[in-house]
């Protein structure tokens, strides 16, 4: 990634990715994959900022219903605006898509692209219902275009390092794993109304963690979750904490505890526990400075929000996303994944819902 291109500002407390017009660019663009972006939002920019700086893409266009954020997008990267999703699918320099709208639009834009021909990355969940998910996954399946999912999680250094000390046997076998999730501030509610709720908003990234780094898949989940922070969100059918336990294939225990708010930053952590020891990817800290004065010992926290700890695994996900459009070689988050995750949630969320455990059946 070239960093040079890449400022973290501050704005209200908290850090935004911006790039600008000069970043990295390659000379020739005929061998540079077309990109348009569906989505204005905060993801929707970090992805075309990833796109305007990566050597092999081009931000074509944007689309969004809000026109005047589709606008400031665009102009900020010298992008077209596309007056319709229809408009910018059909546009012949557009080759992929990235899928970063609201969730209750994913469905459509989806299905839009596979109509096309057009390869997409879609951010998750795949859809509201599970049904209409797994009826796109077939879609998908039936078309042969590259659906891949926005699980950026697994372009992580510090997770990937953990991922392959675990596949190379570093930690024996896997009998325990636990996951933490818990985000620096409360989303507002009309996030919380199309969001799909926290297990399929949230969860989503951390139960395809669990599978990606067990390398199976779970038969059995229980899920219990209140609302401890904002009473309001139960009117949507959510919930703002929660715990969650998976047992895997094999046997192995998965614990996950969620949380939408806390009081110093954002908190993701992995723990794997196995018969010859354990490996852990823990919250870095911006800045390794400790300081010391009698009895204390102050350091420095955790990141106050995910963007500034995640935004490189966005561009490592392109990365890899562009190298897949070339080729079935690399090993690809795709929509088969993300529908498995949203059964996860699915699961859990009646499992919340029926106070018991609930059995999986992931073949489809």
């Amino acid at each position: 990634m070239d960093r040079s291109s890449v400022s973290l500002g501050h704005a209200d407390g908290e850090a935004w990715l911006r790039f600008g017009k000069d970043g990295f660019r390659q000379e020739s663009l005929k061998d540079m994959v077309g990109f348009g972006v569906f989505g204005a939002g905060e993801i929707g920019g970090i992805h075309a900022g990833h796109i305007n700086s990566h050597p092999g893409a081009n931000l074509i266009s944007i689309c969004d219903p809000n026109v005047g954020r589709a606008s400031s997008l665009a102009n900020e990267f010298g992008a077209k605006v596309a007056r319709s999703p229809e408009e910018m699918i059909a546009d012949r320099e557009v080759d992929a898509a990235v899928i970063a709208a609201s969730t209750i639009a994913h469905r459509e834009l989806a299905r839009l692209c596979l109509m096309h021909g057009k390869p997409f990355l879609c951010e998750k969940p795949v859809d509201l219902s599970l049904d209409s998910a797994i009826e796109t996954l077939r879609l998908a399946r039936k078309s042969g275009v590259v659906a891949g999912m926005g699980f950026n999680r697994r372009y992580d250094f510090q997770h990937s390092i953990l991922k392959d000390a675990v596949a190379e046997g570093e930690i024996g076998r896997i009998e325990m794993m636990h996951f933490t999730s818990r985000t620096h501030a409360l989303p507002n509610l009309d996030y919380i109304k199309n969001s799909g709720g926290m297990l399929r908003d949230k969860g989503a990234h951390f139960f395809d963690l669990a599978c990606w780094i067990a390398g199976e898949r779970p038969v059995e989940v229980y899920a219990v979750g209140d609302c401890l922070i904002e009473p309001r969100f139960a009117k949507h059918g959510d919930v703002d904490t929660a715990m969650v336990v998976l047992r895997m294939e094999s046997g192995a225990l998965c614990h996950f505890n969620f949380s939408r708010r806390t009081n110093y930053g954002y908190d993701e952590s992995i723990e794997v526990f196995g018969s010859e020891g354990k490996m852990e990817s823990r919250p870095p800290v911006p800045l390794n400075l400790v300081r010391s004065s009698g009895e204390h010992v102050h350091s420095e926290g955790i990141h106050g929000h995910w963007v500034p700890r995640f935004v490189e695994s966005y561009f490592e996900q392109l990365d890899a996303f562009i190298q897949r459009l070339e080729g079935p070689v690399l090993t690809f988050p795709m929509l088969a994944d993300g529908v498995v995750a949203e059964a996860i949630a699915d699961a859990g969320i009646r499992s919340m819902k029926e106070a018991r455990s609930v059995r999986l059946d992931l073949d489809f």
